[in-house]
């Protein structure tokens, strides 16, 4: 809340600056509010969606279960040695039905071809936030030799998880009071002077 006070009062700064910018008092505060308050709004809207997402539990590892997953669709989003793959997954925990997941693999040009659509891979997927998808490049043996036999169905893709949002309505009261105080507070004894 502190660094959105900065920010309005930054923002304060830069509209006094502005608006005495003819008279040549304002340069300075005009200078210095259009080089700040960007990035200390970086900083104050990470943080307050890094809070945000704590509140939610989202940062919260939970325990991994290894599982096999089908391979709906690959695609590179990146090129060199190891092509970065996005890719969407079917994913069958044991003993649960398969869900519709997205997932990244960093994989070498060599192993492309073990990442076609249809083939099946091996995951660890985070049991408590089930989005949290990690398909492994270089399984074990035993896993390695699970995938080869296993067959799996697609699974809907209304059975599609991704991660919840982390609770956007209520920000607003985080950072923009704070950001009116700021700038009032910059504003108003500038303006009576």
């Amino acid at each position: 809340m502190v660094l959105w006070c900065l920010v309005g009062g930054e923002l304060g700064a830069l509209t006094h600056g502005a608006t005495n910018l003819g008279s040549g008092g304002g340069v300075v505060e005009f200078v210095l509010g259009i080089n700040l308050v960007p990035w200390t709004a970086l900083v104050a809207g990470g943080l307050l969606k890094a809070g945000s997402r704590r509140r939610a539990g989202l940062d919260v590892k939970g325990p991994t279960e290894r599982a096999l997953a089908r391979v709906e669709s690959s695609r590179a989003v990146s090129e060199g040695p190891d092509h970065l793959l996005r890719l969407d997954l079917t994913v069958v925990p044991e003993g649960r039905p398969g869900y519709r997941v997205d997932a990244h693999a960093r994989v070498n040009v060599m192993d492309l071809a073990h990442w076609e659509a249809g083939r099946t891979v091996v995951v660890d997927y985070d049991t408590t936030h089930p989005w949290r998808v990690t398909p492994l490049v270089h399984p074990d043996g035993a896993w390695t030799g699970r995938a080869a036999l296993a067959r799996i169905d697609s699974a809907p893709t209304t059975s599609r998880v991704s991660e919840p949002p982390a609770g956007r309505g209520s920000l607003r009261v985080y950072w923009l009071l704070p950001l009116l105080v700021g700038a009032a507070a910059y504003l108003l004894p500038a303006v009576l002077a």
